[in-house]
């Protein structure tokens, strides 16, 4: 039998591979990006490679996989997410040493699920709140565009105020567009970068309302400001469906830690009526069934939610 120790120091090892696989890969989609932002009509960078193509797919996977997406800023660092879920594994594997001893192929198996959710949970967890930062910063974001404008001063230099004046994550993403106008670009496609890489609606109508307005021609400042205000009321909106829904969220969760908390209570009553969930075969497939269940229900109550209070 292969010691718990020698498992754990694998996946650990394992994890920072992908950990550090994952960063490379990051610096070199940016690298990539720089390029082809600086030399648009480069034919080179159009010819197909198959060395390319092959590590962008299995880059893909691995990011498809682990949910994770190089274009957004995460809070976290991607090795410590990769750390977590090695942490959360090895306390699959101490819990298992103390309390169920289950077989190994069992406890690999309930560790590397773990892991991957933990994994995919933190990240997704991130790209959620960078998402929503932005979000609500945006009517902010179109006000101050609209009052640069309106004094006289360029569209540019208004990007360049915001990328000094507003908070990240804002300003982080208006410094990444005025690099890119700095090479060439124009500013509606900077904007629409910025909504293909963080996946916020609002700035995709942001980059429509000034490809139209730029080309057309018009008052760009009245039809920001109609712009600012249609963004505040999606903002106020989407505030209120997360208040509505917050009774929901609290039951969900209540309903999520009931059994946990029920399950010590009862340990710290009357130790032998909780004994058998871990000593005994049959215990343990019931105590997986029950953790099982109460996660997969607690995840479709989210999913729920999100999709019904979405705009």
């Amino acid at each position: 039998m292969i010691p718990a120790y020698v498992i754990a120091i694998v996946l650990t090892l394992l994890l920072g591979a992908s950990g550090i696989s994952l960063w490379l890969d990051a610096r070199e989609r940016r690298m990539d990006r720089q390029l082809t932002i600086a030399l648009p009509a480069s034919r080179a960078a159009s010819l197909t490679s198959i060395r390319r193509s092959e590590t962008g797919s299995r880059s893909q996977l691995l990011h498809s996989l682990s949910n994770y997406r190089p274009e957004v800023v995460y809070d976290w660092h991607p090795a410590y997410t990769l750390l977590a879920g090695a942490v959360a594994a090895a306390a699959i594997f101490y819990v298992n040493g103390r309390l169920l001893h289950w077989s190994t192929l069992n406890v690999c198996i309930a560790a590397a699920i773990v892991a991957f959710l933990a994994v995919r949970g933190l990240f997704g967890w991130q790209q959620r709140r960078f998402a929503n930062q932005l979000f609500r910063q945006l009517p902010d974001t179109i006000q101050l565009v609209t009052s640069t404008v309106r004094s006289g001063l360029p569209v540019n230099e208004a990007f360049r105020t915001i990328a000094r004046e507003m908070p990240q994550p804002t300003a982080g993403q208006f410094a990444i567009v005025c690099s890119e106008l700095s090479l060439g670009r124009p500013p509606e496609e900077a904007v629409e970068a910025i909504y293909r890489r963080t996946q916020v609606a609002e700035y995709a109508m942001f980059a429509v309302t000034l490809a139209v307005q730029l080309k057309s021609g018009g008052s760009l400042a009245e039809t920001l400001q109609t712009l600012g205000e249609t963004v505040t009321q999606r903002v106020a909106l989407a505030a209120r469906a997360k208040a509505l829904a917050g009774e929901v969220i609290f039951s969900s969760r209540a309903l999520s830690l009931s059994p946990l908390i029920i399950g010590g209570l009862l340990y710290w009553i009357n130790p032998k009526t909780v004994d058998l969930l871990f000593h005994d075969p049959t215990g343990n497939m019931l105590l997986a069934y029950a953790a099982g269940s109460v996660l997969v229900g607690h995840l479709v109550i989210r999913w729920m939610i999100r999709r019904e209070t979405s705009l």
